[in-house]
């Protein structure tokens, strides 16, 4: 069975993510994955392996956001050579305090055997951790 290229896996895990498909998420991304998101916020860091990645990123991401509102992820730009995807996007949403949430992101994938192994994020930080986390954070 040949294996979806780059551009497809990436574009079907944006489409996960919009849609809040638990399932599908992780059946994209490779055991050994590694995401790095960046900033000194309570969800930055270096995780390594999907159940790292689960826990201690998706899990608590998704608990920010009112689970009634919509999630979009409006992709701009998408660059693909071989296993490298480069993506220019807007994630709009609603916290869960009520607060709307618009935030830019560029995101760099890499993509073997139809699987996501690494993804770096960049984005403002400190409107990321202003709007999610209030000003404790």
């Amino acid at each position: 069975m040949t294996q979806p290229d780059a551009r497809t896996v990436v574009t079907r895990y944006l489409q996960a993510l919009r849609t809040r498909d638990a399932q599908a998420v992780p059946e994209l991304i490779a055991a050994d994955a590694v995401y790095r998101i960046p900033g000194s916020h309570p969800l930055a860091g270096t995780f390594r392996g999907l159940d790292e990645i689960t826990e201690k990123f998706f899990t608590p991401m998704g608990a920010l956001f009112d689970p009634e509102a919509a999630y979009s992820v409006e992709v701009s730009h998408v660059l693909a050579e071989g296993d490298q995807v480069s993506v220019e996007c807007v994630t709009r949403s609603r916290t869960v305090h009520g607060t709307p949430y618009a935030i830019d992101i560029s995101a760099q994938f890499t993509v073997r055997d139809g699987k996501i192994v690494s993804m770096r994020e960049y984005f403002d930080t400190q409107y990321f951790t202003a709007t999610l986390f209030g000003k404790e954070a």
